[in-house]
């Protein structure tokens, strides 16, 4: 055990102490900080321990704040190493395989931790990462296609959430086998592989808090593109919660059409935005009963957050939402959301894409585990 790497040593200390009860689901692990001086390494060491606790899916990193247990190791798990090194010396590899990511956009909420840990997953498997935005324009995603392909890449990452269907490059794509996974949703109909949140049971989640908390009128907010199926599972958890409690679902409390919180590249955005504000604001007047809002998405509640913070209602109406982000409950202290753990979705889609490129069988679907985050 001498020439056992330090990472691989401070990984299986924690792994054993989440499996024999030190740790709990919910608790904090030693920062890198605290493991670096405990075990006389460097943070590199102790943080690559701590990424690969998050990428086996035991943890949850969450910057600024810590890292903290999501599940408990079964006894059949075990360390592999080969899972967790690059055989060779990938800087010296000059024809690496390329991956390719297309997706609609991202912003502070959701996107950079999904990119980080695919482009972590593809760096440490010896591929390089391709990427394009669409900001949902169907001709720019064919274009990306079409130059991946060009490319040379081996397989495709796809995380398009708002949209429902691809186009026939994609569907053509699908039918002769090339290695794609879906990321954050799937497709319905079409046999592709999704890495994703459970969405209905975090949805159920969000509106059971809300009712915990007393609410009966609760506004469900999205944007129009209700047949997607990640907004659609939503939605479900949350009819099923008010259903469960007892509660009417009235379909007058709902807001389904604010299409200024999809990825657009139009140049009329701000007038887009500022209709649905617009909106958001003659609602929030006119239906003084509606005590709560379930908003699908973070930018979504922005909008409704700094509304309501400038009529003086903050205190007095609640916001859920989705995709929220590590600093969000500094701007926002009283409100609860999902944090889908990102970086986890990331780096498991790459290596289900991986094994895919090798001709290996995937599951249809793989779901990682949330967290919800209350005020």
């Amino acid at each position: 055990m001498s020439n056992e790497p330090m990472y691989r040593k401070i990984y299986e200390d924690l792994y054993n102490d989440i499996q024999n009860g030190k740790y709990g689901i919910g608790d904090r692990l030693p920062s890198e900080k605290e493991l670096s001086e405990k075990y006389g390494v460097s943070r590199i060491t102790s943080k690559k321990a701590l990424e690969i606790m998050a990428d086996r899916g035991y943890v949850m990193r969450q910057p600024g704040k810590g890292t903290f247990v999501l599940k408990i190791p079964q006894l059949q798990d075990e360390f592999l190493p080969d899972e967790f090194e690059v055989s060779g010396n990938q800087t010296e590899q000059t024809n690496r395989p390329i991956v390719g990511v297309i997706m609609d956009s991202f912003g502070s909420a959701f996107g950079p931790e999904l990119i980080r840990g695919m482009e972590y997953e593809c760096r440490r498997r010896g591929y390089l990462m391709l990427i394009r935005f669409t900001y949902g324009s169907v001709e720019v995603e064919t274009q990306a296609l079409n130059e991946m392909l060009a490319a040379g890449v081996v397989g495709i990452l796809l995380v398009c959430v708002q949209g429902e269907s691809y186009n026939s490059d994609v569907l053509k794509l699908n039918l002769t086998s090339f290695p794609m996974i879906l990321v954050d949703r799937g497709m319905q109909g079409i046999p592709i592989p999704v890495v994703t949140t459970d969405n209905y049971e975090a949805g159920m989640e969000l509106a059971n808090y809300l009712i915990a908390k007393g609410h009966e009128k609760i506004c469900f907010v999205s944007h129009s593109i209700m047949q997607t199926t990640t907004v659609a599972d939503r939605f479900a958890g949350y009819l099923n919660a008010m259903a469960s409690n007892g509660l009417v679902s009235d379909e007058s409390l709902w807001i389904q059409d604010l299409d200024s919180c999809l990825p657009n590249d139009e140049e009329n955005d701000v007038d887009v935005e500022e209709r649905a504000i617009q909106h958001l604001e003659k609602y929030i007047e006119e239906r003084p009963d509606v005590t709560a809002f379930f908003a699908v998405e973070f930018e979504i509640a922005h909008q409704l957050i700094r509304i309501l913070t400038q009529k003086g209602l903050q205190d007095k109406k609640a916001v859920v939402y989705f995709d929220g982000f590590d600093t969000s409950n500094i701007l926002f202290p009283n409100y609860a959301y999902v944090l889908q753990n990102q970086y986890q979705m990331g780096v498991t889609a790459v290596s289900m894409l991986v094994h895919m490129i090798r001709g290996d069988a995937v599951s249809a679907k793989v779901t990682i585990p949330y967290h919800l985050v209350t005020e």
